[in-house]
This record gives C-alpha cells, structure tokens and sequence, in this order.
C-alpha cells in the first residue's frame, strides 16, 4: 500500500468508494485517523501531522480534504520536497481534489511519488466489479450469480459493503453463493427497482409496468424522478442505437456511454425492433407528457397510459 495517495473527482460515491478501499487495506485505530480541511489548513499542517509519532498505535492516516494544489505555495513545496526524502512509513496521507492542475510545479513531485486516482477516468463499474471479487475471495459463485449480485448491489460503498458482509456471514459454512441466497438477503434499491421498471417498458410486459407502476404511485415517488429516468433511459436506448447502425462494436458503445458491455448487450436486444425514429418519438412524447402535467393540463394518468400502449 502506498503511503502517499491522491484521490482527484467531484463524484463523492466514486471518492468514497476509493478511500474506503484504502483504508480497508490499513489495519488502524480510529482515533489514528485525522481529517483536514485544506480550504482552512495547508500542506504543511499535513506533513506535520504525518511526520509526528502517533501516541495510540502504530499507523496513522491523514486525510486532506478540498486539496488545491494550485493554492500550494514556495515554502509547502520546499517542505514536501524535504518529506519525500525521508517518508515517515507508518503514515498515510491522501489527499482528496476535485481536479488538479498539472502544469503547477509541485506536480512533477506529486505524480512521481503519489499513487494518483483519477476517478474523472474511473470505470466506476469495473472498480466495483473488482472490489466485490476481493470481498468474495475465498467463496464461490458463478459468473453470472456475480453480476447479477453487483447489479442488485447499486453505486453506494457504504450499502456493498453492509449487503456483502451479510451475504458472507449467511454463506460462511458452504462458501457457495446462489441466486437464492442473494434474493434471500438484498433488498433491490429504487435505481435497481427503476431499472427493471424501465426493462420492462422496453420489452413491453404491460402486466409488470402497470404493477410496478401503481405499486410507485402508492409509494409516493415523485412524478418528476420518474419520468425524467425514462426519459434518460430512452435517449441513451437511441444513443446505443444509433451507434449500433453505424456499426459500432459494443465494447466501442459501452466505452463512449461509461456503462457495462454487458449493459450494452442487454439494452440492444430489448430495443431491437425499435427504430430510431420509434426512440425519438417517445422521448418527444415524455417531453410532452411532462409539460402537460407541469402546466396543469392534464394528470399522472397520462403517463400510465402511455407505458402500457408505448409501441401502439
């Protein structure tokens, strides 16, 4: 693990998904881990800390949010070039920047000795598919167990790491995870739900969308969550479509989209008897809907109305 680390992105389930990943890795006490606000404090108070002998145990963390490296003045470089040259090994820094510079000076020192995430480039899909192999080592489940567990599992490190923990606690004896198991124990949450919502419309299963519809209705979620879902849900269906016509592979598709190739795949068979002027069409009539509802001409029925006659 390295000592040195820098996170950079405005995404904060991409940012907290990385620092807990490093953190995982280090065995420390809580009380060992000190946070920064670098909008108050500076590179120097960081390297302060790190350079300090911790009284509670052996590792110690420093975290520095809102990091800015352009703000990073002559005498916070002369001090972090001095610090590299004799790293304290039992501190950790990771600093945390919603985008860097990398014409600045203290660049060229930074890139050379940090470990440097940059979560703007992340495939946020393939990180999770990578984290949850890790958590799964030692147990067995099938390739497509497994990406249906990460499909059910969502974005948020907090909730995959409570949905594993459950999973592996459940399985500790046979070390075997199934469908059933994962059923059993992990609870769809609403972009899953929506998900299979949106599936649904597309392959035109009236029966589900109108359940799933009324059952939405009695929760209470919003009209305007869900009709802007759809509509994002069809212009990135045209999108995927018009990119297939011109001949794009679906690795090409799926790298210009930021999903899974494996999404890409499932998305163009539903949409294969759909044109592109049939996509277009229905994003123009959300739009429609939408306006109607907002301006008071008409209700939410409009909307169920169209779902359960969308090809007709």
């Amino acid at each position: 693990m390295n000592n040195l680390n820098l996170i950079i992105g405005d995404n904060n389930e991409l940012i907290d998904f990385h620092l807990k990943n490093i953190l995982d890795n280090l065995e420390y006490q809580e009380e060992n881990k000190i946070i920064y606000d670098m909008n108050i404090n500076n590179l120097n108070d960081i390297l302060d800390e790190s350079s300090m002998i911790s009284l509670f145990g052996n590792i110690k963390i420093i975290i520095g949010n809102n990091f800015d490296i352009s703000k990073l003045k002559e005498d916070n470089i002369n001090y972090l070039e001095k610090y590299l040259s004799n790293i304290n090994k039992n501190s950790y820094i990771i600093l945390i920047a919603s985008k860097i510079d990398a014409r600045v000076k203290a660049y060229k020192l930074i890139k050379d000795k940090f470990n440097i995430i940059d979560t703007n480039k992340d495939n946020a899909d393939k990180s999770i598919e990578i984290y949850v192999k890790n958590k799964l080592k030692g147990y067995k489940i099938e390739s497509y167990v497994l990406e249906y567990l990460i499909n059910k599992l969502g974005q948020d490190i907090n909730n995959i790491d409570l949905e594993l923990n459950k999973l592996l606690i459940y399985k500790e004896d046979s070390k075997l995870i199934n469908k059933e198991d994962i059923d059993l124990l992990i609870f769809d949450n609403i972009d899953n739900i929506i998900y299979e919502f949106t599936n649904a419309v597309l392959e035109e299963d009236i029966d589900k969308v109108s359940k799933m519809y009324d059952d939405f209705t009695k929760q209470n979620i919003g009209f305007d969550y869900l009709i802007s879902t759809l509509s994002n849900t069809f212009r990135q269906a045209l999108i995927i479509k018009m990119m297939h016509n011109d001949n794009n592979s679906n690795l090409e598709i799926s790298k210009i989209i930021g999903k899974k190739e494996f999404y890409v795949k499932k998305m163009l068979e539903r949409i294969y008897k759909y044109s592109e002027k049939d996509l277009s069409k229905m994003i123009t009539k959300l739009a429609d809907i939408d306006y109607k509802y907002k301006s008071g001409e008409s209700n939410y029925d409009i909307l169920k109305l169209f779902l359960i006659n969308i090809n007709k």
